[in-house]
């Protein structure tokens, strides 16, 4: 009898070393006095602390690298590290410094060849200003990138753009053209094959039909939006949207369909031991059951809330101890009237 084929096995990527391995080739480099080797052992040192949140240190780390890297006139050198260095500030909210290492990057670009590094970069510098909230500088700089990436073809990078001036218009409250913008990037991520795109972008549409109070809209965006997601396995994604669907039912006094929305999404969350998520699923459902006078399962849920937020440090502890407080005392107020009927009866 034939054997079985062997299955092929997968290749595993080499992982990093330790830190302490790091650091100590970096120290022998230091020794044999290796300019370019050191810089080189200091790229990789920081970005071991950058994974390992220790930031300032890549920082120093990163630093020390660039000035290696200027006197050899290394441009490839430079822009990594000026990148990784922007990426850093930007994570840590250093708005002015990421811009002005963006910029710094930028500078060192030009050509053809260059073009999608020139337009990944201004998409960088974009994200900055949408951090500080500067939205017509990021507005400017999205749209030069996008420019750019019409220019080489770049269909899913093209669609990544219209997503993000979506979001700038949506914070400025500009619906229509967050929708415009949102309408567009769907077509590309429906080009592209891209579900995870699709599913959020739908997603999107249907948060600006919810806030201008278009509620059929917002529902029928957000069933889009389930469908994809449940077609691409992300149970975390469709739990968000079960939660806006929730929400939205609620506004339209079907309480009932709002229970079954946010069962749904707890349901998710519980599967895949979000903690966190699970205890807002829990807070507005305990809402409901206040507005339905089902005071008795809103305190039952409440009561799993206020553990949870207790066990994992959740910030909206002392609201939900006030909301228990005020659906305890709604219960007491109705239990009181119904002794007072019984006892006049």
């Amino acid at each position: 009898m034939a054997s079985a084929a062997t299955p092929p096995q997968r290749i595993q990527p080499p992982e990093e070393p330790p830190i302490e391995t790091l650091l100590a080739e970096l120290e022998e480099r230091r020794q044999a006095g290796d300019e370019a080797a050191i810089a080189e052992g200091c790229m990789r040192v920081a970005q071991a602390c950058a994974a390992r949140s220790s930031f300032r240190r890549a920082l120093t780390l990163y630093e020390e690298a660039l000035k290696t890297y200027d006197q050899l006139d290394d441009q490839a050198a430079r822009l990594l590290c000026l990148k990784n260095m922007a990426g850093i500030c930007y994570r840590e909210g250093g708005w002015n410094r990421a811009l002005d290492l963006y910029h710094q990057a930028l500078a060192l670009l030009s050509g053809p060849d260059a073009r999608a590094e020139i337009a990944l970069t201004y998409s960088q510098i974009g994200s900055v200003y949408q951090g500080q909230g500067d939205w017509e500088k990021a507005l400017a700089a999205y749209r030069t990138s996008l420019t750019i990436r019409e220019e080489l073809g770049d269909t899913r990078g093209t669609g990544l753009l219209f997503n993000n001036l979506g979001s700038v218009f949506a914070r400025q409250e500009r619906w229509e053209e967050a929708c415009d913008a949102w309408s567009k990037c769907l077509v590309l991520h429906e080009r592209t094959g891209d579900h995870a795109g699709q599913a959020i972008t739908l997603g999107n549409l249907g948060s600006v039909s919810q806030r201008q109070c278009h509620w059929a809209d917002a529902l029928a965006w957000y069933e889009r939006s389930l469908a994809v997601y449940r077609k691409g396995g992300d149970p975390l994604g469709e739990a968000t949207i079960w939660n806006n669907v929730g929400f939205v039912q609620k506004q339209l006094g079907k309480l009932d369909q709002a229970l079954a929305a946010y069962q749904e999404g707890l349901t998710l969350l519980q599967k895949i031991g979000d903690s966190l998520r699970a205890t807002v699923a829990m807070y507005n459902m305990a809402v409901v059951h206040e507005d339905q006078g089902n005071y008795r399962e809103a305190l039952r849920l409440l009561e799993q809330v206020i553990e949870l937020d207790r066990r994992i440090g959740h910030p909206d502890l002392r609201r939900d101890m006030e909301t228990f407080r005020r659906v305890r005392q709604k219960l007491d107020v109705e239990r009181d009237s119904k002794r007072m009927q019984e006892e006049q009866a």
